[in-house]
């Protein structure tokens, strides 16, 4: 599947509104086409946009397909760039890989799964001025959309670690339920790790593709023009927006190392009131259970056998050593 987005004039020459269309299979890619979107291309698709582009389109599709030795390259004027985009479904932001080819009349990406942040970009795009229709600007305006939704990830990962930290640290309130709230936070937890460390992978493979953009961006020849020095000052400022993401991302995935180790203590903590409860009734058995051992001995001369209350007052005997150690107990508030 390929959708184009394309003006009634040459790229950067007029004002003209960017137009957005699904391409049937034989249908032809039009003139002034800045942006190629590749969806699950197929061979005649591929062949298609080398043709216009006239660069090659590294896709599965080709019978000699393979992963390049390098993530970023530029080969004959042309840049191509792989970066690991934020696909966000519903439960937890996956990650997946998109090949970005800049070349000098548009910008092909190739992908293979679907992604928020194409849609929400191609939007942007039909609005966006002539000067940030080059090829390098529609690139990095992706990018900078791909950004911002990381962002709204990490943001609503930094609230559900909020909602887990009230949970586990008010799950002392509530003694019936405890239990179920550590085990469902351990599951929430690893969930949120997984959520974070997506978010980290995608954004240090964005931080290299707009470390290379800065390092080849200079345009052809000599002096860059005035769009090149827009989209190079572009690529910084999303530069400095993802470096402060990424710092971001680190504090959470120490608070999630945090709240881990929190719960972990707590169930701990638990474990160890059980095993004292059943400690503290071990202790408080064990003298009438010496008392009970010691009369039931089939000894001969025993003469507490022969008194008329000896079987009350070994219960008496027995009911007082029990005592004893747990009024001792409370007074040394160890229950």
């Amino acid at each position: 599947m390929i959708v184009v987005h394309y003006a009634s004039t040459a790229p950067g020459a007029g004002a003209g509104p960017i137009s957005r269309k699904l391409l049937d299979d034989a249908e032809a890619i039009p003139e002034g086409s800045i942006w190629i979107d590749m969806i699950e291309p197929t061979i005649d698709e591929d062949q298609k946009v080398q043709l216009y582009v006239g660069a090659t389109i590294p896709t599965r599709s080709d019978a000699d397909y393979a992963e390049p030795p390098e993530a970023h390259y530029a080969e004959d004027g042309v840049r191509y760039l792989q970066a690991s985009m934020i696909s966000e479904p519903e439960d937890t932001p996956d990650t997946t890989d998109v090949t970005f080819v800049v070349a000098p009349s548009a910008l092909v990406t190739v992908r293979y799964h679907a992604c928020e942040s194409f849609e929400i970009f191609a939007q942007k795009l039909c609005k966006a001025p002539s000067p940030a229709r080059t090829p390098e600007a529609v690139a990095i305006g992706l990018v900078n959309t791909a950004i911002n939704r990381s962002a709204r990830a990490l943001s609503k990962a930094g609230a559900s670690l909020d909602a887990i930290a009230s949970r586990v640290f008010r799950a002392k309130e509530n003694k019936e339920g405890r239990n179920q709230i550590y085990s469902d936070t351990l599951w929430d937890l690893g969930r949120e790790d997984e959520k974070i460390s997506n978010l980290r992978e995608s954004m240090v493979s964005i931080e290299r593709l707009l470390l290379f953009l800065i390092a080849e961006g200079n345009g052809e020849g000599g002096k860059p023009g005035k769009a090149q020095k827009a989209a190079r000052e572009a690529t910084k400022t999303a530069l400095r927006d993802l470096q402060s993401l990424e710092e971001d991302a680190s504090f959470k995935a120490q608070k999630v190392q945090f709240l881990l180790d929190a719960t972990l203590g707590l169930i701990n903590l638990a474990q160890n009131d059980i095993i004292k409860l059943f400690s503290v009734l071990a202790v408080i058995f064990m003298p009438p259970t010496v008392i009970a051992s010691i009369y039931g001995m089939n000894f001969k001369e025993m003469p507490e056998l022969e008194w008329r209350f000896g079987y009350p007052l070994a219960i008496a005997l027995m009911v007082c050593a029990a005592i004893g150690p747990y009024l001792f107990f409370r007074w040394k508030k160890w229950l």
